[in-house]
């Protein structure tokens, strides 16, 4: 009997060199270098040699010893209907990235010729500091300039030099010493802008570079006076520059660390308070939205957000969101923080004895249920409830009818219609999680073994996982102002 790979003509005869570059793709992300070494080594020689050449010039068809790799490159496989949808998709989206990459250029063009505008200007002022300005402005440009001429791939292979580090933090203290705003707000920019460019394998060791160089003088002096001061300095443009570089310092568990150095939690009750001064969805409340999403993985941070108030403040913010627009990265980091904050002992216990604002946080979480809110906000708040399904809030759960609007709530979404692929799989996440979360048990409601069971990672667990992935995302806003 023939194999399926006898009967392939030779005008679709798989291409040689494409299969080559996708057996040297897999051995470059598996590590395997000397076998990579010796296979471009071999390809070298047949090429020069050009058998490889007269290889692919044979008329013989493929018969029953050619290689099952080659049956996965012939040309007439069929595409699925999602394949296709796909297809259009990735081109609609090259299409409208090509149109925003346009627009930065164009954005460029604009920018350097107001520069051009203002040198003018200067020539008349004779203004020093002006021209300080102007040049800080010049280098920032340039840098973002760098990210778009490179299409968004980072420019940056390697760490910031130590030369350039020291640098970087000699000019903040100086401008900080004469009280030159925008000559902190250039310097921490553009720690933030080499962030950016940096590969993002390389991420996490900038951030530990950052720390290692101790930038804002915490461990040398073990005091935070110097970033508290920072923090305190009224100006919009400073505090964006400051919260957007300590949130790239709390990306990583060190880094967190690093900010409530000897357990001192006053950066993080200055995020706070400058979180709660700001605009609902604002680029500054963003930032320290992050940075207080990613400091929650650390338990030691969690009785600063219970006594300031911070489960109050994120209730209020969703609800707020029902009625007014609020970005939704502030939606979705904020609930995620909630629910940090919830699975915590420290916050269970605190509630526990705090009973009638238990019943207010479960309250306001079931009436969340049934609002038009994102798909992850939703999950977050179904994350919350079944931290406080527990037997120790028995009395609550049945004020609040607690499992028999949870029931009504998976009815009722069982039921909605989704206008697309991505909406049915939402649909079906929360109601699996539904299913996983509140299964009813026999005996009685306390599901604390199962919650036991799907612990969040601890930090040891949290510290092991950051050193085998390596990558980190650091955030970026478009309508940021540089």
């Amino acid at each position: 009997m023939k194999s399926a790979n006898s009967n392939l003509p030779n005008s679709i005869q798989p291409d040689q060199n494409e299969i080559n570059e996708y057996i040297k793709e897999y051995l470059r992300y598996s590590s395997f270098s000397n076998t990579l070494e010796c296979f471009e080594a071999e390809i070298k020689s047949k090429q020069v040699s050009n058998k490889m050449l007269n290889k692919q010039q044979q008329s013989k068809q493929l018969g029953d010893d050619a290689p099952r790799l080659f049956q996965l490159f012939k040309s007439d496989n069929t595409k699925t209907k999602r394949e296709i949808n796909l297809e259009k998709e990735q081109k609609a989206f090259n299409k409208k990235y090509q149109q925003i990459l346009q627009a930065g250029r164009q954005i460029f063009s604009v920018s350097i010729n107001l520069l051009q505008l203002l040198h003018s200007l200067k020539e008349t002022a004779k203004n020093e500091n002006l021209s300080e300005t102007l040049e800080n402005y010049k280098i920032q440009l340039g840098k973002y300039h760098k990210v778009i001429i490179n299409e968004g791939k980072p420019e940056g292979t390697e760490l910031i030099t130590e030369q350039v580090m020291h640098e970087h933090k000699t000019k903040l203290f100086k401008n900080f010493q004469d009280k030159h705003v925008d000559g902190m707000i250039e310097v921490l920019l553009s720690l933030r802008v080499n962030a950016l460019q940096i590969a993002p394998e390389l991420r996490k060791n900038l951030v530990y570079e950052l720390i290692r160089n101790d930038v804002f003088n915490i461990e040398a002096t073990e005091k935070f006076d110097f970033v508290v001061h920072l923090l305190d300095i009224n100006n919009q443009s400073l505090r964006h520059a400051i919260t957007s570089l300590i949130s790239v310092i709390s990306s990583t568990l060190r880094g967190v660390e690093y900010l409530t150095y000897n357990g001192n939690m006053i950066i993080i009750e200055k995020i706070i308070k400058i979180l709660k001064e700001q605009e609902n969805g604002s680029v500054t409340q963003r930032f320290c939205l992050a940075i207080l999403q990613k400091a929650s993985i650390k338990d030691t941070v969690i009785p600063t957000y219970v006594h300031n108030e911070m489960i109050q403040w994120i209730i209020q913010l969703i609800q707020k969101s029902i009625n007014t627009k609020i970005h939704i990265f502030c939606l979705d980091f904020a609930s995620a923080t909630l629910a940090n904050v919830i699975h915590t002992p420290y916050t269970l216990q605190y509630l526990e004895k705090q009973g009638r604002f238990a019943h207010q946080v479960m309250e306001q979480l079931l009436k969340f249920m049934k609002e038009q809110i994102q798909v992850s906000v939703l999950m977050h708040v179904l994350i919350c409830l079944s931290y406080l399904s527990k037997e120790n809030f028995a009395k609550q759960m049945e004020e609040c009818r607690f499992v028999e609007r949870i029931s009504e709530f998976v009815e009722y979404y069982s039921v909605i219609n989704t206008e697309n692929e991505a909406a049915e799989i939402d649909k079906k996440t929360v109601l699996d999680l539904c299913a996983h979360m509140f299964h009813p048990k026999d005996t009685s409601l306390d599901n604390s073994e199962t919650v036991e069971l799907n612990e969040l990672k601890t930090e040891d667990r949290i510290r092991e996982y950051e050193n085998e992935q390596g990558e980190l995302i650091f955030e970026c806003f478009q309508d940021e102002v540089s």
